[in-house]
């Protein structure tokens, strides 16, 4: 009889602990994007920003901007300190841009190499933005001709001011609609990485805006 309630206990037991383990799985799973913040930093850490614009693991960042109107965009110089990369500046599509925006491309490797990533299943990365709601992330790689005609996949992520590290699953990354049949989706662009770039890219005609955000650490997750 003794045996019998101590085997009920335990049964009860380990039925409260999947019922808990149930909920935590479906809190951290409830967020309206296709991003979610992580929650555990796990996986391969491909850049840590440093104060001198380089990263730990030999790659660099650079920030860059562009519009289809020059001078519409402005951007002022990137500061850096141990762990994150600050990008700020001025969307005025003054001359009629319709599109632009202000960019953060941290590289990866020495000498441009390129990373096989096919083995991940999530890029995680930092970001902030007192500013932007939104921010474009794009997974680059070695062909110029794609890259130079923005048809590598991106996707879109919800931040918020605070640094916070959001879950993005490779597969999400799609190519602009504006790009052939042919351009490289998440996966095929995962298999020869060279780079991340993280955009601020919504421009709204008449109407001139400040530009702020902020990448930290980048890293594949399987």
């Amino acid at each position: 009889m003794k045996q019998s309630q101590h085997l009920s206990t335990l049964s009860i037991l380990c039925i409260s602990v999947l019922a808990l383990a149930g909920c935590g799985a479906l809190r951290s799973g409830a967020l309206p994007d296709n991003s979610e913040a992580a929650s555990t930093p796990v996986g391969r850490t491909l850049a840590t920003p440093q104060s001198d614009g380089r990263t730990a693991e030999g790659g660099f960042v650079d920030g860059f901007s562009f519009a289809e109107k020059p001078g519409d965009v402005a951007l002022n110089p990137v500061s850096f300190s141990s762990g994150t990369a600050r990008a700020t500046g001025v969307i005025d599509p003054r001359r009629g841009s319709t599109w632009g925006g202000i960019a953060l491309t941290t590289s990866l490797s020495r000498g441009g190499r390129a990373l096989d990533a096919r083995s991940a299943h999530t890029l995680a990365i930092s970001l902030a933005s007192p500013v932007s709601g939104m921010l474009r992330v794009r997974l680059v790689g070695p062909n110029t001709a794609v890259r130079d005609s923005g048809c590598y996949p991106v996707a879109m992520v919800r931040v918020v001011p605070d640094l916070k590290e959001y879950a993005i699953p490779i597969a999400s990354f799609a190519p602009e609609s504006f790009c052939g049949p042919n351009a490289p989706a998440g996966l095929a662009a995962a298999a020869a990485l060279t780079a991340v770039e993280v955009a601020d890219a919504a421009v709204t005609p008449g109407r001139r805006r400040q530009v702020d955000f902020t990448i930290g650490v980048i890293r594949v997750m399987p």
